[in-house]
């Protein structure tokens, strides 16, 4: 099926991407970052520069789910004590996140009681700010959401878009539209020819690398071959990009994959069971983006870490090269891939279910002035 090419040149979007997301972590060497994080349900991060942080959001991952109303992220201050972030400044009770955006510190928040029409809002936790806007088409259920943040030289400045894939009544196509904050209105934007049951229910959050979000599709029905869903918000355009022929034609139906992005590069894991008690990590890195060129980074045994943990840590993303961000029902962690070191972070709560990865600093920004009673449509 043809797709709409991304047009950025390759070096120009990973260089802007590696910006966007503070350099994505450096290679070998650099040792476990202990203290950071990037957790859905409540992280302790201290080894960022100051005044910018890495936090994580939580989010149900099944439908609208309801949250407790105190969702505490931990975010340490340089040189001072531990301060609690959460969603209560909210005006909703209950919602679940739905993107959030390299710059700014930004998330995208939905309403989660379905007893009323859900309301969209933008806020910076660090800051305790936030936003209602205008309700989209939500009579069409959800695919996928993204969201992207301007850089700007102003600090004040919050410039963002939102883009929902939602599913149409015919299911034969992604039905697009896009918030843009300087109209401060959804549009409609051209629908992508794909079916909606292609992607991943509920979708993960979407990688972002090379200028573009993606998400990993569902395997092909009928040749079987797998392939990851790109789409560039700014110039709202997509196309589909093949996986390493090597990892389509593996003769493995368990395989577990994955995507991630790490210094700005779109990256590739695949596990495999090598036996019993032994698991195969696979990196792929994209050589080329846009010819769609996949190169093996490394392959390495997870067998020592099978036999600390148990067959229940999910590989949940990367930090750099080296170092993957771990999970369990209700523990997470980093581990040095090349030598086999694990370091825990320290969570209170007891169900993790989603990851996020963003960073936010700690200066407050313009989103809006500040809503007090929004009408239960959202709709100014």
């Amino acid at each position: 099926m043809a797709s709409s090419p991304l047009s950025a040149p390759e070096e120009e979007r990973s260089h802007s991407d590696e910006e966007e997301n503070g350099g994505g972590g450096g290679g070998g060497g650099e040792g476990l970052p202990e203290d950071q994080a990037h957790v859905r349900a409540g992280v302790r991060a201290a080894a960022l520069p100051p005044r910018r942080r890495r936090v994580g959001l939580p989010r149900p991952e099944h439908g609208p789910q309801p949250l407790p109303r105190r969702l505490r992220l931990h975010a340490r201050l340089s040189g001072g004590a531990p301060k609690a972030i959460s969603l209560d400044f909210l005006p909703s009770a209950h919602v679940r996140v739905e993107a959030v955006s390299a710059h700014r510190g930004l998330a995208c928040c939905v309403e989660a009681d379905t007893a009323r029409p859900p309301c969209y809002y933008v806020c910076k936790p660090a800051s305790r700010q936030w936003r209602a806007l205008p309700s989209p088409r939500v009579r069409f259920r959800t695919a996928a959401v993204a969201m992207v943040a301007r850089p700007s030289a102003s600090s004040t400045a919050a410039e963002f878009k939102v883009v929902r894939f939602s599913v149409p009544a015919l299911r034969d196509r992604l039905r697009c539209e896009v918030f843009d904050s300087r109209r401060f209105a959804w549009r409609r934007a051209p629908d992508v020819p794909l079916c909606p049951d292609s992607l991943f229910r509920p979708a993960a959050p979407a990688v972002r690398a090379h200028g573009a979000m993606h998400w990993l599709r569902w395997p092909d029905r009928l040749t079987g071959a797998q392939d990851v869903f790109a789409f560039d918000v700014r110039a709202e355009a997509w196309r589909l990009i093949a996986l390493p022929r090597e990892v389509d034609e593996m003769d493995d139906p368990w395989a577990r994959k994955r995507i991630a992005a790490v210094e700005g590069r779109l990256c590739l894991l695949v596990l495999t069971d090598a036996a019993v008690d032994e698991e195969v990590l696979e990196m792929w890195e994209m050589a080329s983006y846009g010819e769609g060129r996949w190169r093996k980074k490394m392959t390495v045994s997870l067998k020592s870490l099978r036999a600390k943990e148990g067959p229940a840590v999910i590989l949940g993303d990367l930090h750099s090269s080296d170092v993957a961000f771990l999970h369990s029902f209700c523990r997470v962690m980093w581990y040095d891939l090349r030598k086999g070191k694990m370091a825990e972070v320290q969570v209170k709560h007891v169900c993790i279910q989603e990851i996020f990865k963003y960073e936010s600093d700690l200066i407050p920004c313009n989103i809006g002035r500040a809503c007090r009673s929004p009408d239960r449509n959202c709709m100014f």
